[in-house]
């Protein structure tokens, strides 16, 4: 029998190695399990042997006591011993494994295991089981998996001993799933830098959300990113060379300021930004056209620009320093230049060439080299180009039978900017607040695979953006009218019963206005509209009944079955931009009413009215099986609701356009 410790449980055993535990053998043996073998010489020294299990080698210390008192006091100590690892067992994080109890069969499924989990050491296998990770080397004998690597210290790691980041192997197929949040390491408030000093010696961050980057060979900060040039958050304007000197910790760092020499020095949306290589306004960053012309942008894709009044020639858009903080103002619908009517294909030419569209929604998209045609998705496989996401996603080289077109396999490859859809009257910003290990998620991928002539739900909007408090880095969802759909994330709450045996969710829809406060989104439209995921929303219809309350500061309410006054049912609210943001201007008054007990559309319904925001009713707005009842073959409404899986809410979509 042998029995095996935990050095770092047991501190009175010697540590030989980082991730190596010193174990006594009790009994004088000489024993085989699965090629795990532990003896004792015939001078009693100890022989050093490698289990090949997680990180652990062991050496076999043998213990030979001839005295029976000796011998009884050792097993008592023992005893002892086993009885405080089973319970300091539970708190290790980074434990060394117990042989004890382990079955022949568990030992060998693991020893044939071809690759490692996350939080083993891959220095052998080289290989990850993780989709979307890579084994990348810490030093001699330890690597583990890891979706990226930076060398230096990492804050998630348990020692704050560097980083080396060297590959030791191919990273596995797929897409990596964010695992939940790391845990912050105790040695990093010890020994890595605060905001305010130099972290060119530690090369790690205290604070939430930063990371270590160099700026010149005397200087390195924590920030949340880095682009090389003058940083507007920066004390000067002197550039940055932007070397990230070590992992980022784990956590959301606070929004930076703007330094005050950005307002004098920078360059505003409308000139040549390729001197300053900084911007004056919120949101904006210094992209290159050419070596003799660059423009503040919120973002840049390389290749012609549909806006761009000069030419169609390519923006290389190279950044030239940092984002100057804040978001931008407001969303404005897509102003063409007046040489997209002439330089760019029709439907049914080739646009190789000319890499755009004369035609709303529709992007250019490469068939074979020297042949392309004006899609609005490339997700091929006969003329219709049906879903089939693996086109896209795989693009140059697939060779699947599903993404063969007159025997030719499309490259999906993007030539081209998208020639966006021209804003309604009025315009309308809708949005989502959902939840992504839910049925919702379905509901809203399924509309996001649907073809250009598709008008039902938030994506139909002038602007839109769905929220949730599940994952703070985004989730994507799928290609929209726009490009991709991210998740924008906002603070979580608990939710508990209320009064009416609803959802009691007023904090957490606090939170999820204060995300859009903040993001200025709003602004962009005339009305802003939360519609929940199982509802099916009809914007044509919405704007064709808003029209008429335009002008005013005042919201819908939709509801007054057994209630004393009409309440805005939580499914579809819409809310004037004026009455919106006299609600952000007033948001502690709202706060302070007594909520507890309230869901969010009642809370919202009283808050609006309370601080001056006109309730307009109208019932046919929204059929609500919660109030008056649903019929989706009712064309009188503009949202139906709720229908809680993919095929009942297109069902329902479908019928009602009929």
């Amino acid at each position: 029998q042998a029995f095996w410790y935990d050095a770092r449980q047991f501190p009175n055993c010697l540590k030989i190695h980082r991730f190596c535990q010193v174990c006594t053998c009790v009994v004088r043996m000489s024993a085989e399990v699965d090629g795990l073998v532990t003896h004792q010489s015939t001078e009693g020294s100890c022989v050093m042997h490698h289990c090949g299990f997680q990180r652990c080698a062991h050496t076999a210390v043998a213990q030979n006591k001839s005295s029976l008192k000796v011998r009884f006091l050792f097993w008592m100590l023992v005893a002892g011993l086993l009885l405080v690892a089973l319970v300091l067992s539970r708190y290790s994080q980074r434990s060394a494994p117990s042989f004890a109890g382990w079955q022949h069969e568990e030992l060998v499924a693991i020893k044939k295991s071809p690759c490692s989990n996350l939080g083993h050491n891959c220095n052998k296998t080289k290989c990850c089981k993780a989709a979307g990770t890579r084994c990348f080397e810490k030093e001699k004998g330890w690597a583990a998996c890891k979706n990226e690597c930076v060398p230096g210290p990492d804050p998630t790691d348990l020692y704050p001993s560097p980083w080396r980041c060297t590959p030791l192997g191919p990273r596995t197929p797929g897409h990596y799933v964010w695992p939940p949040p790391p845990k912050l390491q105790p040695w990093v408030r010890r020994k890595c830098s605060n905001i305010s000093v130099s972290c060119l010696e530690t090369r790690c961050c205290q604070d939430a959300g930063l990371a270590c980057f160099q700026k010149n060979s005397g200087w390195a900060g924590c920030k949340t990113m880095c682009s090389d040039g003058p940083d507007p958050t920066d004390a000067d304007n002197l550039p940055w060379k932007c070397k990230q000197l070590g992992g980022r910790t784990p956590g959301i760092a606070p929004p930076p300021s703007t330094a005050e020499w950005v307002s004098k020095l920078c360059a505003a949306k409308s000139e040549n930004c390729v001197s300053n290589q900084c911007c004056r306004d919120p949101g904006h960053t210094c992209f290159q056209k050419n070596t003799t012309f660059a423009k503040c942008l919120h973002m840049c894709a390389k290749g012609i620009h549909l806006d761009d009044l000069d030419n169609w020639k390519n923006w290389t858009c190279k950044q030239l320093g940092g984002r100057t903080p804040g978001p931008v103002l407001t969303p404005k619908p897509q102003k063409l230049a007046p040489w997209v009517k002439d330089h760019c294909s029709d439907l049914h030419e080739n646009c190789a060439f000319s890499k755009c569209c004369r035609d709303t929604k529709m992007q250019c998209f490469e068939q074979q080299l020297g042949q392309a045609r004006c899609l609005y998705k490339c997700l091929a496989n006969h003329t219709q180009f049906s879903h089939h996401h693996q086109c896209a996603i795989e693009a140059k080289g697939n060779t699947s039978e599903d993404c063969r077109y007159n025997g030719k396999t499309w490259t999906c490859r993007e030539l081209g900017p998208r020639t966006l859809r021209s804003w309604s009257w009025p315009s309308l910003f809708c949005t989502h607040v959902m939840r992504l290990y839910s049925y919702e998620v379905d509901i809203v991928k399924l509309q996001l695979q649907q073809d250009q002539t598709f008008r039902g739900g938030i994506f139909a909007c002038d602007q839109y953006a769905v929220y949730a408090s599940d994952v703070a880095g985004g989730t994507l969802l799928g290609m929209g009218p726009y490009g991709p759909v991210r998740t924008r994330w906002f603070r979580s709450a608990p939710v508990w019963r209320s009064s009416d045996n609803t959802a009691a969710n007023t904090l957490l829809f606090m939170n999820f206005w204060e995300a859009v406060r903040w993001d200025l989104q709003y602004k962009c439209c005339n009305w802003t509209i939360k519609a929940d995921p199982d509802a099916v929303l009809l914007p044509d219809r919405l704007r064709r009944v808003l029209s008429y309350r335009m002008g005013s500061t005042n919201f819908i309410t939709t509801c007054n079955k057994h209630f004393r006054f009409a309440l805005m049912f939580g499914a579809t609210e819409a809310i004037s931009t004026q009455g919106l943001e006299r609600y952000f201007w007033n948001e502690n008054v709202c706060r302070s009413l007594p909520w507890q007990a309230w869901g969010e559309d009642k809370w919202m319904s009283i808050c609006l009215q309370n601080l001056g925001v006109a309730p307009v009713f109208d019932g046919g707005l929204v059929g609500d099986n919660q109030c008056y009842g649903v019929d989706c073959r009712n064309h009188q409404h503009s949202a139906y609701h709720p229908f809680k899986d993919a095929k009942s809410w297109m069902s329902c979509y479908w019928t009602a356009r009929r």
